[in-house]
C-alpha cells in the first residue's frame, strides 16, 4: 500500500526509484501517483492525469527552477510548442501530455523532426497538439 506524503517532506531528501514508485505523493491538496522517471527527476501525475509535478531526485542541482526560467523566457510562439509550466514551492507543475512513447499515435514527418530536436522529450496534449515537456531538451538537436 502506498504512503501518502506531503511534498515538502522529500524536497530536501535524495529518493530511491524503489521508493519513488511506492510514494503517493499530496501536493495543493491532490494526490499525485508515480507516472515516469527522468534523468533527474520523478514525474507524478493527479488522478484525472490533467497535470504532473515534477520532483528532483537530488539536490545537486536545480532543474526544476531553470525549466520554469526557460519557460517564462519563451516567446508565445514559443511557449505554444510547450508544455504549460509553473512552479509551486519549488515544484514544477506542467499540465499533463502523454509522451510519445506511450502514445500510440504515428508521427508525421514534421512531428518527428519536432521529436527529434528535443530528444524525443514530447507528448501529446489533450487538445492533440505535440509539445515539448523537458524544457532544457527544447529544440537543442
Amino acid at each position: 500500500m502506498s504512503n501518502i506524503i506531503n511534498i515538502q517532506s522529500i524536497i530536501a531528501k535524495e529518493v530511491s526509484i524503489e521508493d519513488a514508485k511506492k510514494m503517493v505523493i499530496l501536493h495543493k491538496g491532490e494526490t499525485f501517483s508515480f507516472f515516469d522517471e527522468g534523468c533527474s527527476r520523478f514525474v507524478y501525475a493527479n488522478a484525472d492525469n490533467t497535470k504532473v509535478i515534477k520532483v528532483l531526485k537530488s539536490q545537486s542541482t536545480n532543474f526544476n527552477q531553470e525549466e520554469v526560467r526557460i519557460y517564462n523566457e519563451a516567446t508565445d510562439e514559443e511557449k505554444r510548442e510547450m508544455v504549460e509550466t509553473t512552479m509551486y514551492n519549488g515544484i514544477v507543475e506542467q499540465a499533463f501530455c502523454t509522451p510519445i512513447k506511450f502514445g500510440g499515435k504515428k508521427l508525421t514527418n514534421e512531428q518527428k523532426q519536432f521529436a527529434l530536436s528535443c530528444r524525443n522529450e514530447v507528448g501529446w496534449t489533450e487538445d492533440g497538439r505535440l509539445v515539448c515537456f523537458d524544457l532544457d531538451e527544447y529544440k537543442k538537436y
